[in-house]
């Protein structure tokens, strides 16, 4: 028994091994930082900045979901954004360039939020427009709980907000094993990543159709490094549990809110999430995609930067649900 063991790794776990090792080195060269580092909580974020030579309004920033980077953001919203506006992307604390603080609760959204808020006033910026998207949606709300004085505008785009029925994805369990975990990490996730990540980035976008070269235009391959997916995975599996009593709170959020979402979202569902959200923040609009899924800023760029703009401009928000159709 022993030594068919010993013989099975030797034929398939050093090999897996060896090459998911040069996988890493050539993602790692493949997608370098695309921007600068800024000290927070003991940690270097990265982040990228872009801005015309006389920014109008507030200042926004804009945070990414789960199982992705900041190049989600860069690739599809900042550009035009940048046209007017200062614009500045974050990568969450662990995922693509940025550095993990220790502290024991970081997977809370509400410790990611303290993060970014002093690593924002660290940048200088005050007040600014803050958009969530997906995971994300439960960092900004967070934010608006905890420094509701520190900023312009919320936006919360397809936003997991709210608590959800269903298991937890089998490998969640799997990575959080201090030995199984490691082994999974650094032999099995870099070719079960590139045999997964095309299905994985079309039903992200569906029922809309994903980009072409989405996934090497984002640096995705930098989430099957294992410190990454560690932290996506630890993320992702405890969400949960922390949006239970954040969930509560939401009547709290006072700062003007719009909520964009596609009505045919799979991935963070629109009723339980955006429009419970909405029917709980006073005075928010409701921005309804018909026929839109998970990635409202590729398929409706234009009205998410549309509603960016207001809110840094200090316009008042739209109260209400405005459903729009393709």
């Amino acid at each position: 028994m022993l030594m068919s063991f010993v013989l099975i790794v030797s034929v398939f776990g050093i090999p897996l091994a060896l090459y998911s090792a040069y996988s890493f080195a050539t993602t790692a060269r493949a997608f370098p930082p695309r921007g600068k580092f800024v000290s927070a909580a003991g940690v270097q974020l990265h982040y990228v900045e872009m801005s015309p030579s006389e920014p109008e309004g507030a200042t926004i920033v804009l945070v990414h979901g789960a199982s992705g980077n900041l190049g989600d953001m860069v690739e599809s919203l900042m550009p035009e954004l940048a046209k007017r506006h200062r614009v500045i992307a974050f990568d969450r604390p662990g995922h693509g360039w940025s550095g993990r603080p220790s502290r024991n609760d970081i997977t809370d959204p509400a410790a990611q939020a303290q993060v970014l808020h002093e690593a924002i006033k660290n940048l200088g910026v005050t007040k600014p427009v803050l958009l969530g998207h997906s995971w994300g949606g439960a960092v900004v709300t967070a934010y608006a709980l905890a420094f509701p004085n520190d900023l312009s505008g919320l936006l919360v785009m397809s936003g997991a907000t709210h608590v959800w029925e269903g298991k937890t994805a089998w490998y969640h369990k799997l990575v959080r094993k201090p030995l199984l975990g490691e082994v999974f990490l650094r032999t099995l996730m870099v070719p079960g990543g590139k045999f997964l990540s095309g299905a994985g980035v079309a039903n992200n976008f569906a029922p809309n159709v994903a980009p072409e070269n989405y996934a090497n235009r984002i640096g995705l391959p930098l989430l099957f490094r294992p410190a990454n997916f560690r932290a996506n995975s630890a993320d992702s599996s405890r969400l949960r549990s922390y949006l239970k009593e954040q969930s509560k709170k939401y009547r709290a959020i006072k700062v003007p809110t719009i909520i964009i979402t596609g009505n045919r979202d799979k991935t963070v569902w629109a009723k339980l999430h955006s429009y419970a959200l909405h029917d709980e923040i006073a005075g928010s609009e409701l921005i309804k995609l018909v026929g839109v899924g998970h990635m409202p800023h590729y398929v409706r760029p234009d009205l998410v930067t549309d509603a960016l703009t207001r809110l840094a401009l200090g316009e008042v928000p739209r109260a209400g649900t405005h459903v729009v159709e393709p």
